[in-house]
């Protein structure tokens, strides 16, 4: 019985492994040559959630050429908004730009910030199986994914009817993960990750977890790392930037995951080598500094031609120094090192008791035999690793900015149906020689295509550049104390 009993035990470990290395090994979603929008209301907007995503793949898979573009504006229902009609929107802001990638996350202001109301759902509906239509429609072999909205903050808050409004999102959220079945699409819950770290951070502290969504509708920056948590890991990102295990006693290394250590040796108790890594560390926006929860919207300042530039907010440069307590908390709540930032460096057969880690002359800090024996995670600290993925982040932030500042002050006035400025108010705004009214939109929708040639081949160039990993010297020096 025993014996059987154990070969029974030792299957399903057996089998869990295989599922393990069998999940391990499914393929990244996107591919070289994707071209992925983001499409949504003003929580996309926000450019929290869709930044994390594409800095990640940036950093991660620094050889994959893929496009990204936010189509997100604030106040947005599947029936358009503001900047348009459905139709003009997707026209527009999304077969524009040819992409073979659609996320969708729309519902929170489709519920109307009430109790659950059977007219706005129905239009909900019709309306969300109208965007996919259109979508498969006009851009033939379009992978489509769903994502349930992000949460209405009735934790933190009290709700404000019986039941609360998240209840009604999560219905909403229900009927998404319906449609992308009936369509065989693919589908994200945003929703039940961000409501459970809301739950466990309101038992923690309270006053802290009210800064998670503040306002309790756009989540924080800190709040959209778990948002953008949830979809790359539905997209199989992997999780290790890079694995290094040294057993200096042996003079060996153990293991090499994604880089490649050479010249390995110890002088004086020193132990040094190079590591060609094949990715970054992502930057997590305000772990360290404390970003807005709204990126500033650009407001012209001159003529479009090179003013404008003047006016980009660059991202704020991490303080060291200073750890931003909510979005600590919210890292380790959802687990965001272990599941997507793990760059683990693990020494052992090390001598003296504690170490100096410097990297190309970096100091990054001080550890002891068994810290470096039990593997320390490089994206928690000060590398030059983590400072040029920094300057990608600065890069994709810049782009981020641009494409807006395109979007909305040059591009929308020209839209009849949503007219801030008229064509001739616009022109004369920029400063430029008036004529007709057809050979001025017909130039300036030549200076948007030229602007977004340059946005897109341009600037991305540079992000690309900028996340190419160079090789690091490393070396572990005995420190005494």
């Amino acid at each position: 019985m025993k014996r059987t009993l154990g070969v029974v035990i030792f299957v399903f470990a057996l089998l869990g492994t295989i599922r393990g290395v069998t999940a391990a090994a499914k393929p990244f979603f996107l591919k070289n040559g994707d071209r992925i929008c983001f499409y949504g209301d003003s929580i996309t907007e926000q450019r929290f959630y869709t930044t994390d995503v594409e800095l990640y793949v940036r950093t991660r898979f620094p050889k994959l050429h893929v496009r990204f573009v936010n189509s997100g504006v604030g106040g947005d229902r599947v029936s358009g908004g503001w900047a348009g009609p459905i139709n003009l929107r997707l026209r527009r802001d999304v077969y524009a730009f040819k992409p073979n990638v659609v996320t969708i996350m729309l519902g929170m202001n489709d519920g109307g910030y009430q109790a659950f109301n059977p007219r706005l759902f129905s239009t909900y509906c019709k309306g969300y199986e109208h965007i996919i239509n259109a979508l498969k429609r006009h851009l033939p072999g379009v992978r489509i994914v769903l994502i349930a909205p992000s949460p209405f903050d009735d934790v933190t808050s009290p709700p404000r009817f019986p039941g609360g409004y998240n209840a009604v999102l999560i219905r909403y959220g229900q009927f998404v993960k319906s449609l992308a079945a009936k369509y065989h699409l693919g589908y994200v819950n945003f929703n039940k990750p961000l409501v459970k770290v809301l739950q466990q951070a309101e038992k923690i502290n309270p006053q802290l977890a009210q800064h998670i969504i503040p306002q309790r509708v756009h989540p924080a920056a800190n709040g959209q790392l778990v948002m953008a948590e949830a979809l790359l890991k539905a997209w199989n990102a992997p999780a290790i930037v890079t694995a290094v295990d040294i057993n200096v006693r042996a003079k060996s290394v153990l293991q090499s995951v994604n880089t490649t250590v050479s010249a390995l040796g110890e002088a004086k108790g020193t132990v040094s080598w190079i590591q060609k890594d094949k990715a970054l560390p992502l930057p997590i926006m305000d772990l360290h500094e404390n970003w807005p929860q709204f990126p500033p919207i650009l407001a012209p300042v001159g003529p479009p031609f090179g003013a404008f530039s003047r006016s980009l907010w660059k991202p704020p440069t991490p303080n060291w120094k200073y750890t931003n307590p909510v979005t600590a908390m919210v890292v380790k709540l959802c687990g965001f090192y272990r599941n997507l930032d793990s760059e683990t460096l693990r020494v052992k057969g090390l001598a003296a008791s504690r170490y100096t880690l410097k990297i190309n002359g970096h100091r990054v800090g001080v550890f002891s035999k068994q810290q470096l024996a039990a593997g320390i995670n490089l994206a928690r600290y000060d590398t030059p690793m983590m400072t040029q993925a920094w300057q990608v982040l600065d890069q994709l932030w810049r782009e981020a900015q641009t494409r807006f500042y395109i979007w909305r002050f040059i591009q929308l006035p020209l839209d009849k149906n949503k007219d801030r400025f008229g064509v001739h108010g616009w022109w004369s705004f920029a400063g430029l020689p008036m004529g007709t009214s057809k050979r001025q939109t017909e130039t300036a929708h030549s200076l948007i295509e030229l602007l977004y040639k340059n946005l897109f081949n341009v600037e991305a160039a540079r992000a690309y550049v900028r996340a190419v990993p160079i090789p690091r010297k490393f070396l572990l020096m005995p420190s005494g104390g």
